[in-house]
């Protein structure tokens, strides 16, 4: 079961999502695997950066004694683990997305989340609370680089997004179908 997929020049790398842990390389020219990198357990979200690396949030075992949620950087010319940050136990993290220069990674693990693509480290602080929403949604505008969360609310009415600036601030918000997941630019 595949959960999301990339492409970068003859490329697509495609997250292998349900109690599994690799991500596939698959050539484009030829439709074949050239490929396999394992990661955490139940890699869900990835997105390439300006570097052209690539970049994928695991979900772990989402209990305290089990695998803990994980960001990897992957180098994709000789497709290898270039870097892991490892997050708390407990938690769920999920939904990458990159802004317009794609030298900042956001994701969501309760919080939303914030980091230059160079860092060597994970923030100590995320860029916004989630002050008890339930964040289940997450892209950013190529253009302006506002940013979109989707927020399921209680997973049965309507689910509401909010915008909001580089600096976190609050543009605006409204509501939605519900259990709002996914954003698509034109």
């Amino acid at each position: 079961s595949t959960e999301q997929m990339a492409a970068a020049g003859n490329y697509l790398y495609v997250c292998c999502w349900a109690a599994s842990n690799r991500i596939l390389k698959i050539d484009t020219t030829t439709d074949s695997i050239v490929g396999e990198l394992e990661v955490g357990m139940q890699p869900s979200s990835l997105a390439i950066d300006c570097y052209g690396k690539l970049w994928v949030v695991t979900e772990g075992e989402n209990n305290r004694d089990g695998e803990a949620p994980t960001l990897y950087r992957i180098d994709t010319e000789m497709f290898y683990v270039e870097k892991s940050f490892t997050m708390n136990h407990g938690t769920d993290a999920s939904e990458i997305a990159m802004n317009g220069m794609r030298d900042t990674i956001y994701w969501i693990n309760e919080d939303v989340w914030a980091m230059d693509v160079l860092a060597e480290k994970l923030p100590e602080e995320p860029f916004l609370d989630s002050r008890g929403t339930m964040y289940y949604g997450l892209t950013v505008s190529p253009k302006s680089g506002d940013v979109y969360i989707a927020d399921a609310i209680d997973y049965s009415q309507q689910g509401k997004i909010y915008r909001y600036t580089t600096d976190a601030e609050l543009v605006d918000e409204f509501y939605v179908g519900i259990i709002p997941g996914s954003f698509c630019w034109k």
